[in-house]
């Protein structure tokens, strides 16, 4: 089961690819929900695991939470232009994105997923930064008495590049969209 055929325009791979990344952004038991983020720290680069809270097809933007606090937030701070990789097991497809992040904190749009969320404010309220060292597992988490938003950001990260990678033991199939140029093409896997 492929997410991409051999027989699909380029057209209509990039709606299957833009699909998928906007069911990820719904659904938690989606295999592109937890991608990788790409920044760079000291020269080199740093990836972590975030998780896809949303995405806005007609934009191109992707959105993740974060601690304001986190390491993460200095390096785009440096340098906004980052990269994210998805890969689905089942499918066996990969999707890279790279673009320019933006850091949304106490504005409407924070505010409005501080509000809508369910669980998990806990993770933004640790009397603690993010990666801070500590002499036991209990300082690591010391909550504070009441939750609040003074550490809960976003990251919007507006999409220039997209590129797709369908592995097919048939032949892969893989394809690039350049959004800031409205260019597509396919690539020699």
């Amino acid at each position: 089961m492929s997410l991409i055929e051999s027989t699909d325009s380029l057209d209509n791979i990039k709606i299957s690819m833009l699909n998928a990344l906007n069911r990820a952004g719904n659904d938690s038991k989606s295999a592109f929900r937890f991608i990788i983020l790409n920044t760079i720290s000291e020269g080199f680069p740093n990836s972590r695991y975030v998780v896809l809270r949303k995405f806005k097809t007609e934009t191109k933007e992707l959105f993740f939470y974060t601690d304001l606090r986190s390491n993460k937030i200095n390096e785009i701070k440096e340098n906004p232009i980052v990269s994210v990789l998805a890969y689905d097991k089942q499918k066996k497809c990969q999707i890279k994105l790279k673009g320019k992040i933006s850091i949304h904190h106490q504005d409407e749009l924070t505010a409005e997923h501080w509000n809508s969320l369910q669980g998990g404010k806990e993770s933004y309220n640790n009397e603690k930064q993010p990666g801070k060292e500590v002499d036991s597992l209990e300082d690591a988490h010391q909550m504070k008495n009441v939750y609040d938003d003074e550490n809960f950001a976003m990251l919007a990260l507006k999409v220039s590049q997209a590129e797709i990678l369908q592995l097919n033991g048939d032949g892969h199939i893989r394809a690039l969209f350049d959004f800031e140029k409205d260019t597509k093409s396919y690539l020699v896997p």
